[in-house]
């Protein structure tokens, strides 16, 4: 199924309870050899929490191929790279749909004149949907074939737990949603409505489960905590079994690192030239000069060159970060996928952290100032299209972003004040938690547009209570991006840790 609006797909979340996580979706060039996009990102931070740290090491990028189209046909002859692509496209069939059913719900309720029986109607199609979605995929990707070899054989049953899973989680988003149209202030008629959709899902789970259970498969036991934790770690690494398949291998390089040779070359070339200078000095004027003069010549001439050298490299290092990035990134396809391991992405990326004095919000015309830390992350990118067997299956790169927040949070109180509120014709306390807001804003151009979101992060000493969308700017129309030339020849990279 295509879903074009995944292209230009921007979310903003929290990964776990110090982790913001910001993921995008770039289009991959087909017709054209390159593409490019531009990535920003900012944090403001007020200056009294802020604590110094390397932005490198709290920065984590991972990226994979989106999942192919699950109305594309399974390769033949089946392979188990090929069979876990095609239950990819299965399941992200089922994720749209899972997706979607808050979502119509949502839409009925703001409809000036709800219709029960049309969203009824919806929410039947998505489950007919979901479960026939399942079902295609247990008859032509599940069903074990006499010619099988035991690792396709294996990694059939895998897919079938896997989808099952999958199912599973979006019954039970469906059972959410109608528990919150059974509210007491819902509509009357939506609450038959969620009745009836109860009952229908109520059958579905009882169904895949006792499905489960004739193949063997884990279920959940809902009067052991332990079991429950074991069935969420199974899902978890059959997500990751078969998103493996996907990902691609990042490999980076700070500049600083990648050009030391010809900084210091340049850096001992100049102290030596100051060196030199200052020697000739000395000997040309030895004869007219006294002992300790002399000495004291040389000593500075030697103190020199060192600091000479030292303050050329650091000066060189500095302007080529400024004017070139401070990193380099790359993105290779797995080599099961292309033996050459061609570069999907090439990246330049800056990371910038400045103290900066603004006007007193709450009084800008006092003169009264607020002091925060400003970081900016910066990403150019080119994109280059697949060449490997597979790549007609592909149609988007998806890249995650995740910024830890963990030296933040040592800085943060934690103390809860009581606070006087009022309560009819009294006064009572309430506890008040001390809570912490950093702005963040994302910005992310490619062909297809430039996308916006504001956002601001609550924190607490804990970590992050939430993150509160401020705004979005919808997506506009955008003119191709002129990237400087990326060098594919440069030194060789380092893999990232």
């Amino acid at each position: 199924m295509a879903d074009e609006s995944a292209n230009r797909r921007l979310k903003i979340e929290a990964h776990d309870a110090s982790r913001v996580e910001w993921s995008m979706y770039i289009p991959l060039p087909h017709e054209r050899e390159t593409s490019e996009a531009e990535v920003s990102f900012h944090l403001e931070f007020p200056e009294n929490v802020y604590v110094p740290h390397d932005g490198w090491e709290q920065l984590q990028i991972l990226a994979r191929l989106s999942s192919p189209d699950e109305e594309s046909a399974a390769p033949e002859p089946l392979t188990v790279d090929g069979l876990r692509r095609s239950a990819l496209g299965a399941a992200r069939r089922l994720k749209l749909l899972r997706e979607n059913l808050p979502r119509v719900a949502v839409a009925h309720s703001l409809n000036p004149m709800p219709v029960a029986p049309s969203l009824a109607k919806e929410l039947e199609r998505i489950l007919d949907q979901a479960v026939d979605t399942l079902d295609h995929a247990r008859a032509t990707l599940v069903g074990p074939r006499s010619d099988d070899p035991p690792e396709l054989a294996r990694e059939r049953a895998l897919a079938d737990e896997f989808l099952s899973g999958q199912l599973l989680e979006l019954l039970t988003v469906a059972e959410e949603t109608c528990a919150r149209m059974l509210a007491p202030a819902g509509l009357p008629g939506y609450r038959a409505v969620a009745q009836k959709l109860r009952g229908r899902v109520a059958d579905a789970l009882a169904a895949e489960l006792r499905q489960r259970e004739r193949r063997g498969e884990m279920l959940p036991d809902g009067e052991d905590v332990e079991a429950l934790a074991l069935f969420l770690d199974r899902a978890a690494q059959l997500k990751k079994h078969f998103q493996e398949v996907l990902f691609l291998e990042p490999e980076t390089k700070m500049i600083d690192e990648a050009v030391r040779n010809w900084v210091g070359l340049s850096g001992a070339a100049t102290a030596f030239i100051i060196y030199f200078g200052l020697q000739a000095l000395q000997t040309s004027a030895a004869a007219g000069l006294g002992l300790w003069t002399l000495m004291t010549v040389g000593a500075v001439a030697y103190a020199l060159k060192d600091r000479a050298k030292e303050l050329t490299r650091q000066w060189l290092a500095g302007k080529l970060s400024h004017l070139y990035a401070n990193r380099v990134l790359a993105l290779r396809e797995p080599e099961k996928f292309e033996r050459t391991r061609n570069v999907v992405l090439r990246a330049r990326e800056s990371l910038a952290q400045a103290r900066v004095a603004r006007p007193d919000p709450l009084n800008p015309g006092s003169g009264a100032v607020q002091r925060v830390v400003m970081l900016d992350y910066r990403q150019r990118a080119r994109v280059t299209r697949l060449k490997g067997p597979s790549a007609p299956a592909f149609e988007r790169l998806k890249i995650v972003f995740r910024y830890d927040l963990a030296p933040i949070l040592t800085r943060l109180d934690d103390s809860v004040k009581r606070v006087p509120v009022p309560a009819g014709d009294g006064v009572r306390f309430a506890d008040a938690p001390r809570l912490y807001r950093v702005p963040l804003t994302l910005q992310v151009a490619t062909a297809a547009g430039v996308e916006k979101r504001e956002a601001l992060i609550v924190l607490n000493r804990r970590g992050i209570a939430r993150i509160v969308p401020e705004g979005s700017v919808p997506p506009l129309p955008s003119a191709e991006l002129e990237l400087p030339e990326l060098d594919d020849n440069g030194a060789e990279l380092l893999p990232q840790t």
